[in-house]
C-alpha cells in the first residue's frame, strides 16, 4: 500500500506542477529520470513505472527525450568552453570523458540527429564483375553441351523400310 501513496503523491505533484508540460520541460533541459526519483525518494524504476503508467506522461517523456539530447550536446560545449589556456592535462582528460559520455546519451536519446550509423563500405571491381560474367556464361553453355549430348545419345538410330502396296 505503502507503494501506491507513493505513486499516487508523484502524480499529483506532476500534475499539480503543470503536468504533461512540466514534465517535458523537466526532461528536455537535462533533468533525467533518475534526479527525479532522487527527489521523491525511489527508485529509478519506480518513478518511471509510475509516470509511463499515464499514457500523456509516457509520450511526454519520449518526445522530451529528443530535446533533452539537444541540452546534453550543450552541456558539452560549455564545458569544452569553460577549459582555457590553464587547464591541466588531467581536466582536459575529465573534460573530454564527460564530452564523450553526453555524445553518447545524445546518440542514444535522439538517433536520427546525433546517431552514429554504422558505415558499409563497397568496393566494385568491374574487371572481377566481368571475369564472373563470363564464368556464369560459359557454366550455362556447358550444361547446354550436357544437355545436348544426353539428347543425343537417347535418339534412336534406325533403318526404315517401306512396306506399303505401291
Amino acid at each position: 500500500m505503502a507503494g501506491k501513496a507513493l505513486k499516487k503523491r508523484i502524480l499529483t505533484d506532476v500534475a499539480d506542477n503543470g503536468g504533461v508540460d512540466w514534465l517535458y520541460d523537466q526532461i528536455a533541459s537535462g533533468v533525467t529520470v533518475a534526479e527525479l526519483a532522487r527527489q521523491y525518494g525511489c527508485s529509478r524504476s519506480y518513478i518511471s513505472r509510475s509516470l509511463n503508467s499515464i499514457p500523456e506522461y509516457k509520450k511526454a517523456l519520449e518526445s522530451a527525450r529528443e530535446e533533452a539530447a539537444d541540452a546534453l550536446v550543450e552541456q558539452g560545449l560549455e564545458m569544452v568552453d569553460s577549459l582555457s589556456a590553464l587547464s591541466t592535462t588531467n581536466e582536459i582528460a575529465a573534460t573530454r570523458e564527460k564530452v564523450n559520455f553526453r555524445k553518447f546519451m545524445a546518440g542514444s536519446m535522439n538517433q536520427a540527429k546525433y546517431g552514429t550509423r554504422p558505415q558499409n563500405n563497397v568496393t566494385i571491381s568491374i574487371g572481377d564483375m566481368h571475369l564472373d560474367a563470363l564464368r556464369k556464361v560459359n557454366s550455362q553453355m556447358a550444361a547446354i553441351d550436357a544437355e545436348d549430348r544426353q539428347r543425343e545419345a537417347a535418339t534412336i538410330d534406325a533403318d526404315y523400310e517401306d512396306v506399303s502396296d505401291d
